[in-house]
């Protein structure tokens, strides 16, 4: 009896870099378009209008205004800002083609994000499916290596049988049943070795579907960076009368423009570190919890 030979089909997994939507986005307090002459303090401001398709309360952006202008109280030490809704100084929440553009990018962000998170997701799970074929193909391989080592010592002990010449039924017997046992051993690695190249086949499968998806990805990044591409607008603006904000990604990012115009409102101009209130444009700002930077507080200290 021949040793016998399988066929364990090894998978491959491919590992690809995702790719990352850019946030397309360089929202710029424009400098052509502000006044930076200081208005009276404390200024008497008042909430005029709020367009309801920003989906924010009058309350609600009258307490986003009360903490943009605290953080002025804070660090200063005087109350440059008081609510009065007789005042005539104005806050104007105008919703135009800005926050519809930046609505939308943010809606097929979020999908993009999301489609990115089921591809990696995906992707961890393949990846152990994969390691526990890696093991099974190494525990198959050892069985294989075993098996075959049985069937040569069978094969060497049947050949020093028959050269002796022995008529032993005891003997004849032992190795018919060894034979059988080899056989039936043969037979049962086979089957394990044929589930094993059914899940290998699965496992190549959703590889090609998932490297199908990272595709499509690709394309979905590539096209939403594309039509969101990178532009300065001025998402808020005082004019020396009202403060009018056209554009913002959350509340957070709401009362971080507040707290800009009111910079402005005091007469402070622009400054060059990106970490600072008074910075033209929102970048490396915590928006959860942000303060006065040496840039904003020397501004201050320029005028008071």
């Amino acid at each position: 009896m021949r040793d016998q030979g399988f066929m364990i089909v090894i998978a491959t997994c491919l590992y690809i870099s995702m790719p990352h939507a850019s946030y397309a986005q360089n929202n710029s307090h424009n400098a052509s378009s502000h006044i930076h002459e200081s208005v009276q303090t404390p200024l008497h401001y008042r909430i005029a209008d709020v367009d309801p398709r920003f989906n924010l309360s009058t309350q609600q952006v009258l307490e986003l205004t009360q903490q943009a202008a605290n953080i002025w109280t804070q660090e200063t030490g005087k109350q440059h800002f008081i609510y009065d809704p007789q005042a005539k100084f104005s806050i104007h929440l105008v919703y135009d083609e800005r926050q519809q553009q930046s609505t939308h990018r943010i809606q097929n962000l979020d999908q993009i994000k999301q489609r990115q998170q089921q591809w990696e997701n995906q992707n961890q799970q393949l990846q152990q499916f994969k390691n526990e074929i890696e093991k099974t193909t190494t525990l198959l391989a050892n069985k294989q290596t075993q098996l075959t080592v049985q069937f040569q010592q069978y094969n060497a002990d049947v050949q020093r049988f028959n050269q002796q010449r022995s008529s032993s039924k005891s003997l004849s017997d032992q190795f018919l049943q060894r034979q059988k046992a080899l056989q039936q051993q043969s037979n049962t690695l086979q089957q394990e070795v044929n589930r094993h190249n059914q899940k290998t086949q699965q496992l190549n499968q959703e590889i090609k579907k998932l490297n199908e998806n990272n595709h499509h990805l690709v394309l979905a990044v590539h096209q939403f960076n594309q039509v969101f591409k990178p532009r300065l607008f001025h998402k808020g603006n005082f004019n020396g009368k009202q403060i009018v904000i056209y554009e913002f990604t959350s509340a957070d990012d709401l009362r971080l423009t507040l707290a800009h115009e009111f910079g402005h409102a005091l007469g402070l101009a622009h400054t060059d570190d990106p970490t600072s209130v008074m910075y033209p444009t929102i970048q490396k700002h915590n928006l959860q919890r942000f303060s006065l930077t040496d840039s904003d507080q020397n501004l201050v200290k320029a005028i008071y």
